[in-house]
């Protein structure tokens, strides 16, 4: 009796690997028809506006240059070892003693280096979009890092 209570008191390990793949422009049409038109949309304006075809064109280039991870398929991969982001042929990885804390938002998870919130955290550490997956996501974290990390703001 008392060795089934310690078995049921032990936390639960995580799975060994949870992998899922995002991609944004598949998944939601009306954001994908409007990644499209937007910049076009504004392409022209900026052709009726300075009456330019070079303007034009650089603006153009610049708005989807700018939404371009929006149109590609992002690979998302937890293992034993850490974090993984796979995108157009580049891997971008955390091992799990570099992450100290981390935030759920709305579409994903920011694992980050500090323990506490820092101006620094966006640059050093790993933003992860859930997709349609946001709740194995969250358990996941919470098994392997606990519960996320809590501030309170800036008085």
């Amino acid at each position: 009796m008392k060795e089934t209570l310690e078995q049921e008191a032990a936390p639960v390990a995580p799975p060994e690997e949870l992998e899922w793949q995002v991609h944004p422009f598949a998944e939601s049409r009306a954001r994908a028809i409007l990644s499209l038109v937007a910049p076009l949309a504004v392409s022209a304006l900026i052709y009726l506006w300075w009456g330019s075809w070079r303007w034009s064109l650089l603006g153009l280039a610049l708005l989807l240059s700018a939404e371009f991870p929006f149109f590609l398929r992002t690979r998302y991969r937890f293992d034993g070892q850490g974090a993984h982001l796979r995108r157009l042929g580049t891997e971008i990885s955390k091992k799990w003693d570099q992450i100290k804390s981390y935030y759920p938002d709305r579409n994903g998870v920011l694992l980050s280096p500090f323990v506490r919130p820092f101006w620094l955290e966006n640059f050093r550490g790993v933003y992860m979009q859930y997709g349609r997956h946001r709740q194995e996501v969250l358990e996941y974290l919470e098994k392997k890092l606990g519960p996320p990390a809590r501030f309170s703001p800036p008085r």
